[in-house]
């Protein structure tokens, strides 16, 4: 089975990030069967089901079911300039992380605290998420620093027809492998996160603060999905071209 709509040409043979990159309201269907679509995106659509145990069918008849004549969400993201989809990321996503984490730290330093003894997932919530806020702090700075002004940088040389250097090309190609290495650390993260929190789904005899802090979480997982799906997906495939 394939699917064809004025938005899809899907087959089981379509990479799952590819799927999500022609239109973002792809990736509630794949949250529903617990497909990663952004640190896994570059396996086939079988192959993810496969590894589900889920028949491929079953998920491109989910997909029909999205309104065709929406827009999709990251449609314009492919047509966009490198220059204007990093600083989108930057304002929308990295901006996002930075101000959430220290907020998210200290609910989740007081619910361990707090409720640690009765619930213990809690304080192992508590460690993974002060480690994936130091391994982010780091990654957002060899971004914005090194890897952002590279693609930049070698964009805007392809555009006059200057020369690019080898030494150029080898650094991009370097610097997206460990992007992308650094993303699936932190994808593995938030998903051990998820696990521990049953999915964000606080006890019945949980406080406000409890509720909060696994409803942030949960916010925090979801833009994490987008952000590193716009970079692995859309972003980083443009400057495979460049090179």
């Amino acid at each position: 089975m394939s699917l064809n709509n004025n938005q899809f040409n899907i087959t089981p043979e379509a990479s799952v990030g590819e799927i999500v990159a022609k239109n973002f309201n792809a990736a509630s269907v794949f949250r529903q069967f617990n497909i990663d679509f952004c640190c896994g995106g570059g396996i086939s659509l079988q192959e993810a089901c496969d590894k589900k145990n889920i028949y491929v069918d079953e998920i491109l008849s989910e997909l029909s079911k999205l309104d065709s004549n929406s827009p999709a969400v990251d449609e314009n993201f492919l047509a966009w300039e490198a220059d204007y989809l990093i600083d989108y990321i930057i304002r929308k996503h990295h901006s996002f992380v930075r101000q959430k984490t220290d907020e998210i730290g200290a609910y989740s330093h007081k619910v361990a605290s707090v409720h640690g003894e009765r619930h213990p997932e809690n304080i192992e919530i508590y460690h993974k998420f002060t480690e994936l806020t130091l391994e982010m702090m780091t990654h957002l700075e060899s971004e914005e620093d090194v890897v952002f002004p590279l693609i930049s940088k070698i964009s805007k040389k392809r555009k006059s027809g200057e020369k690019v250097s080898e030494t150029e090309i080898y650094e991009l190609k370097k610097q997206l492998t460990l992007m992308v290495s650094e993303h699936e650390g932190a994808g593995s993260l938030i998903a051990e996160i998820s696990d521990l929190s049953n999915q964000f789904t606080p006890p019945y005899d949980a406080c406000t603060t409890y509720r909060i802090l696994y409803q942030n979480l949960e916010a925090f997982e979801q833009d994490l999905h987008r952000h590193i799906h716009l970079e692995n997906n859309i972003l980083f495939k443009k400057a495979e071209e460049l090179v």
